[in-house]
């Protein structure tokens, strides 16, 4: 049988109260005493129940994370950053993907708030969030990576922590001319904002340089996380298959610039010789690629711990009546240069 607060207070001779108060973390209590309760906590093996809790302070202890895609290096960094921030502050993490899917994604938030979620962090898949914004209520909503499409930069109605993409594909194209190259191609992602962004950015480091951009150039991606390095491959062929294909590509994500780099070796070219490649996202596999990869860094563990913060602050917020504080937190990027892009000698 489990143990209970009542065992605790019997073996130490102190009231169930006292023990509570130090379980539960509350001021007033001696040091000393403090430390033999958890001592005797830990020998006794005691479990806080959660539930049981939640159902008098109001709060559940956990926060839920949905993302697109699990095995997404970016969204495994944001996690890993969340809970590294949650652990020490007794927090739990509960995750779930939505597989890049708007009904998966309304399942998964209503089963998230069934469990009494203290907050929701989401990387929607819906490109406006009124539907999401109005399934949440009352419970704290982030929005992480994907701003939402009726939301500008500057907008802070949402909370919302992310990268600053306009800078991301700055950084990016910026280095792709500064490296000589001229036919530079885009490949990107449906129109959620860290693809919107980044088109942007390239669009216009391209016109300072008075670069033409062929629309034939920009290669628009089917709304599916799980399957970049497919669809990347599948994008670069059709980029392969024009009459004078790009010498140079920026990816909007690292998995697309995977299949880029598969497609173009597979044709029998050179990375950087005939094309130079520049992913975003920097996932940890980078270096260990056959050719290795220049990649823009979120600093995504960074996303990560910035919303768990934004959380917790929101939540207390709300526990004190007090009134919400709509937040915008950008993450500045960094470029991170391997050797999927080198400068050429004559440019």
């Amino acid at each position: 049988m489990p143990a209970r607060m009542k065992d605790i207070a019997e073996a130490l001779n102190v009231s169930i109260v006292t023990v509570s108060k130090v379980l539960n973390n509350h001021p007033g209590i001696s040091a000393a005493t403090r430390q033999r309760v958890i001592e005797c906590a830990q020998r006794l093996d005691y479990r806080i129940n959660l539930a049981a809790r939640g159902l008098v302070t109001g709060q559940s202890k956990m926060i839920g994370l949905i993302v697109p895609d699990l095995f997404h290096g970016f969204f495994s960094e944001v996690e890993a950053g969340m809970s590294d921030f949650l652990r020490p502050r007794s927090y739990g993490l509960i995750i779930s993907s939505s597989r890049d899917n708007e009904r998966l994604e309304q399942e998964e938030v209503r089963q998230m708030l069934s469990r009494g979620v203290d907050a929701l962090v989401v990387a929607t898949c819906e490109l406006k969030v009124d539907r999401l914004r109005a399934a949440v209520r009352d419970t704290p909503l982030i929005l992480v990576d994907r701003r939402a499409a009726d939301r500008a930069p500057g907008h802070i109605q949402d909370r919302f922590v992310g990268t600053d993409d306009l800078l991301a594909g700055t950084l990016a194209t910026q280095h792709l001319v500064d490296i000589g190259r001229r036919r530079i191609a885009y490949i990107s992602g449906p129109d959620f904002s860290p693809s919107h962004d980044r088109e942007q950015a390239y669009r216009a480091v391209l016109a300072r340089a008075k670069i033409t951009v062929p629309e034939s150039y920009i290669v628009r991606l089917p709304q599916n996380e799980e399957n970049s390095h497919v669809i990347g491959m599948q994008a670069m062929k059709k980029l392969l298959a024009l009459k004078r294909w790009p010498d140079a590509v920026f990816c909007y994500n690292d998995p697309v610039a995977l299949g880029v780099m598969m497609a173009i070796l597979e044709a029998g070219l050179r990375i950087p010789d005939d094309i130079a490649i520049v992913g975003c996202g920097n996932t940890f596999h980078n270096p260990f690629l056959r050719v290795p990869l220049t990649s823009v860094d979120q600093s995504a563990a960074r996303i990560g711990q910035q919303a768990a913060d934004l959380a917790l602050r929101t939540i207390a917020e709300q526990k004190q009546t007090l009134e919400d504080t709509p937040t915008a937190i950008l993450i500045e990027p960094k470029l991170v240069i391997r050797e999927s892009t080198v400068k050429l000698s004559n440019p």
